[in-house]
């Protein structure tokens, strides 16, 4: 099968209609019926049959379906590459960023660096971890911004700081106001839970979910984002466990930011193909970020007692 055939046969496959491919592709039934029926001639056995009236697909269509599904996802991102290759411009910033900075950090990040260099343009995109290396491998983005990231050949990262853990929590709910906390303060506390999607999640020990009499228990809410946890805690719905950059955007007369002890730290970085070193304004924005990340921490008291 040559790739017209290929693109038609799964076009075919995925709708279960010549006319649905016929529409998905943008031609012709007649060119739909006729590609099928070459590939066919050219395999020796048939793709599909009708049955009463329907279309069902073959069992060596459901056994080559399954191959012709990674090749397609293949030139998708094939596609996908060449045309972000032809929108990259000089002068602009291509990024992706956890959401926990994308409301936070890195919009002050972009307005001072336009201040300095306002004819420089960005692309910002809140994206999960998950996706991060089909974005860097289509060249969606010059780079990602995020933590926790598995070493790969493939990427190169620079690091951009650390940054904490800890309970977003209204003021006056725990003792010992400004102190760092552990799972003795936490427990019998209403918890709002981190779904496994969140960065963070894994980082946090199932043990500050333990209840009252000391079992593990499963939080009344979990949500899957830090920023739903955090706007759940301003309304009293609960103690958020979150970084301390979406703190940041949260943290007023109502809420207090308490670091986790003992410490829970990560290491926030930029990721980017390794084959395709970061640019002088790429390079310099991310030192930005580096600078802004510091204050963003230095802004948020040490807790009583803690080590500097």
């Amino acid at each position: 099968m040559n790739l017209r055939q290929i693109e038609v046969f799964h076009a075919v496959y995925s709708v279960g209609s010549i006319s649905g491919a016929s529409r998905l592709l943008n031609v012709s039934q007649p060119s739909v019926s006729k590609v099928i029926r070459h590939a066919e001639t050219r395999l020796g056995f048939p793709l599909f049959k009708l049955v009463k009236g329907r279309l069902v697909a073959t069992r060596e269509s459901h056994v080559l379906f399954r191959e012709v599904s990674e090749l397609h996802a293949r030139i998708d991102t094939f596609q996908r590459t060449a045309r972000n290759l032809k929108s990259t411009l000089a002068g602009s910033i291509r990024m992706g960023v956890l959401p926990s900075l994308a409301l936070s950090i890195t919009p002050e990040v972009v307005a001072r660096f336009r201040r300095r260099l306002p004819e420089v343009g960005f692309v910002v995109s809140a994206i999960h971890h998950e996706r991060f290396r089909d974005a860097l491998v289509s060249r969606e983005f010059d780079f990602v911004i995020g933590h926790s990231l598995l070493p790969d050949p493939e990427f190169s990262n620079v690091l951009l700081g650390l940054g904490r853990v800890g309970a977003l929590v209204r003021r006056g709910a725990l003792p010992a106001d400004g102190t760092s906390i552990g799972p003795a303060d936490l427990r019998g506390q209403d918890i709002i839970g981190l779904a496994p999607s969140v960065a963070i999640s894994h980082l946090i020990d199932p043990e500050l979910c333990l209840d009252g009499a000391g079992d593990a228990g499963k939080p009344a809410i979990i949500v899957h984002s830090v920023y739903i946890a955090a706007a759940m805690a301003r309304q009293g719905a609960g103690i958020a466990l979150v970084d301390e950059f979406t703190a940041r955007a949260f943290v007023d007369d109502t809420l207090e930011f308490r670091p986790l002890s003992p410490a829970v730290t990560f290491e926030l970085q930029a990721l980017h193909l390794t084959e395709e070193p970061l640019s002088r304004l790429s390079r310099s924005f991310l030192d930005l970020q580096r600078i802004v990340m510091r204050e963003s921490v230095e802004a948020v008291p040490e807790p009583a007692g803690a080590d500097v």
